[in-house]
């Protein structure tokens, strides 16, 4: 195997079979899985729920949680785990957790702010040094994470992916999603993503870095993806916001521009945005949704 199971905790009442060694998968468990990269050149992490009835011997659906800026692979699991879990046992689907950046490694480089760098690898490749040795997170999740899953553990196979996310996870599902297609991801949400992120300040700073200019980002970002769309990529993109999101009034969200450039596209893509009363920027906010979400994936990885 190319890969270690660093921990696992039992976290559904189904699957538990007697003696199995800690080091090794477990049906009902979430798992904590080690593994060297060869997109970032170090050793990644990666969080992985698998459903009572996952087996090498079917195809087990899985859907793909990109988290935010500061994020690790840890902070869905612990913050919204119990009710997402639960909710994809119920349609016998995976949920892998990816980092957010390459770390544990002292060669990876990093400054001291909370968006860029370690924690901030914004789900595209760098290609101004230093980072752009280690930081390449949109290769990562669109081809080596999928790969290792596929054919280490059978999970996702002939497209059965789909993908959501937070904030810059959010940002990274939407355009890792309209570029992609749907030939490799089912479907598509996203709970407060960062929407034009090249006419917003952590957009521009991240792109500024790792791209060399904010004009270089336009390939990654959702907004100008969905401008030049010329046919429906998905059935519906969901997108759940909250009204007192900090960040949305501070103009670092942006989600009407993405609906706008929806609207005035060819494609007629269909984008579905739930403004949520009262709800802010939190993990609270994910856990209150989040099964909405894992219930509208599952229908198109059925």
């Amino acid at each position: 195997m190319n890969f270690e199971v660093i921990s696992k905790t039992r976290v559904i009442d189904k699957g538990y079979t007697e003696g199995v060694p800690s080091n090794q998968l477990e049906k009902g468990c979430y798992h904590r899985i080690s593994h060297m990269s060869t997109c970032t050149k170090t050793k990644m992490i990666f969080g992985l729920f698998l459903p009572s009835t996952y087996s090498t011997e079917i195809n087990t659906p899985v859907l793909f949680w990109l988290s935010g800026l500061t994020c690790d692979d840890t902070n869905f699991a612990m913050k919204a785990g119990s009710r997402a879990f639960d909710a994809a046992e119920q349609h016998a689907m995976a949920i892998v957790m990816p980092d957010t950046s390459p770390r544990h490694d002292e060669s990876v480089p990093n400054v001291d702010e909370y968006d860029f760098g370690i924690g901030a690898g914004f789900y595209v490749n760098a290609t101004v040094e230093p980072y752009s040795k280690h930081y390449h997170m949109y290769d990562y999740v669109t081809q080596e994470l999928p790969s290792l899953l596929q054919n280490e553990l059978k999970i996702g196979k002939d497209g059965r992916k789909a993908i959501c996310g937070h904030s810059m996870g959010g940002h990274g599902a939407l355009t890792i999603a309209l570029r992609e297609g749907k030939d490799a991801w089912k479907s598509v949400s996203a709970f407060a993503p960062i929407c034009h992120p090249t006419a917003c300040p952590w957009g521009q700073k991240a792109f500024q870095g790792y791209l060399g200019t904010v004009e270089a980002g336009k390939v990654h970002d959702a907004t100008c993806l969905m401008e030049s769309l010329e046919v429906p990529l998905y059935d519906e993109i969901l997108i759940d916001q909250g009204t007192a999101d900090d960040f949305l009034g501070k103009g670092q969200l942006l989600p009407d521009d993405l609906v706008a450039a929806a609207a005035a596209a060819k494609s007629g893509q269909k984008v579905t945005l739930n403004m949520r009363k009262g709800f802010d920027h939190s993990y609270y906010f994910i856990a209150k949704f989040i099964e909405d979400h894992v219930h509208f994936h599952a229908q198109y990885l059925a």
